[in-house]
């Protein structure tokens, strides 16, 4: 078997770094997702609840005003295609 050289050394320890921080930062991710969709908050303080309904009441509103957007777009598309039609049988 070869030696590892020192670069190699210190390339294995860069990557079990990554690999470590990479892993602390899924964590984190997976949690949050879990408090998003309303599950693990006993260990969540009134502080951290209140920023967590803060941040959902907000994603309700971009998801809301996007809705709705959609929905005029759709909604005027359909009157364009109405008036069309209305001249077509005319």
């Amino acid at each position: 078997e070869r030696q590892l050289n020192p670069t190699d050394q210190e390339t294995l320890g860069s990557w079990t770094l990554e690999y470590s921080k990479l892993k602390a930062r899924l964590e984190v991710l997976q949690r949050n997702q879990r408090h998003y969709a309303g599950e693990d908050l006993e260990s969540l303080s009134m502080k951290e609840l209140q920023n967590l309904e803060h941040q959902l009441d907000s994603a309700v509103k971009h998801i809301r005003s996007r809705k709705n957007q959609l929905m005029h777009e759709s909604i005027s598309e359909l009157q364009k295609k109405d008036k069309a039609l209305q001249e077509q049988n005319n």
